[in-house]
């Protein structure tokens, strides 16, 4: 059984977001487009840096376009909002209810500055806690990810198309490839990487393209290492991902093997070290690298 507010039907729902979210690939793209031989992209972008990065007019069009399009469809649901954009210009409400939508309108903005395509668009609608739908939107890949509680994980192009996703494996730490963030690697994070030994490391953009990565079996493992006090990934960055792997039959955890919890502290951190996987080891592997955390690299 699908749990969602009074009055809101799951087949409804999904057909609103699909629809919106492949109306915000295309904005996604046109902007890319735009900057692609533009000669003053923050102009073009009006890029805003934030402590915790950069913004652009995509980051707000979009968190703006995804709240009022839900709010509009569905203005007697039960429900708030949690976006990033909002958290960084101030704006935030306070959270009462305990169906949340917890919203990431441009996951990985110096990816899209930059037109990698490592981006992604994140959203997750949370109950007590715990993600029960999530979307990651990749225009570049033209994929949507999608978890619904009591359906599972599936991926589709813009014609309905589902793609094939990797399920469990077995490897060991030397067999596989890890997937880390580009612009936040701390020396000790390097020295974990060259302790673990995997068979390869690659640094890449958005949590949710990391974690579709994964999916589509071109890695195994994700760690997000952060320090506590210093910067670290937020409700937004993880929950979507975090849905998509877990409803496939993978894992998030943090590194003592925990599943992760989400709107449970004020600043919205999700501190430490955290692993994804779709690998049977992963409790092992997560026993692993707590050992070597502890021996201070």
């Amino acid at each position: 059984m699908i749990t969602l507010p009074s009055g809101v039907d799951h087949k409804k729902l999904l057909y609103s977001i699909k629809e919106m979210s492949w109306e915000i690939s295309s904005l996604l793209l046109s902007y890319n487009k735009k900057v692609r031989n533009c000669l003053n992209i923050n102009k073009e972008l009006n890029i805003q840096n934030h402590t915790s990065g950069p913004v652009t007019d995509a980051d707000l069009e979009i968190s703006e376009l995804i709240k009022n399009r839900l709010q509009t469809t569905y203005h007697n649901a039960d429900w708030d909002f949690l976006s990033e954009e909002d958290c960084k210009s101030s704006q935030i409400n306070k959270i009462k209810s305990d169906w949340v939508w917890i919203i990431d309108p441009l996951d990985g903005t110096r990816d899209f500055i930059q037109n990698t395509g490592e981006y992604a668009m994140h959203l997750a609608l949370t109950f007590k806690q715990i993600p029960i739908l999530g979307i990651v939107l990749i225009p570049s890949k033209e994929e949507l990810w999608i978890y619904i509680e009591g359906i599972g994980t599936w991926c589709e192009n813009k014609k309905e198309i589902k793609k094939d996703i990797q399920r469990i494996n077995r490897k060991e730490i030397n067999q596989i490839t890890i997937f880390t963030s580009k612009s936040h690697v701390h020396p000790k994070f390097n020295n974990l990487l060259e302790e673990l030994n995997p068979r390869r490391v690659i640094g890449m953009g958005s949590v949710g393209y990391k974690v579709a990565s994964i999916l589509r079996g071109e890695g195994d493992l994700y760690i997000s290492y952060s320090l506590k006090g210093g910067s670290s990934p937020k409700d937004w960055d993880m929950a979507a991902p975090e849905s998509l792997i877990r409803g496939i039959g993978g894992f998030f955890t943090d590194v003592k093997g925990t599943n992760l919890k989400f709107l449970k502290t004020g600043n919205f951190d999700q501190e430490g070290i955290l692993i994804a996987s779709m690998n049977a080891n992963h409790k092992r592997i997560c026993k692993r690298i707590d050992e070597l955390i502890n021996k201070k690299l």
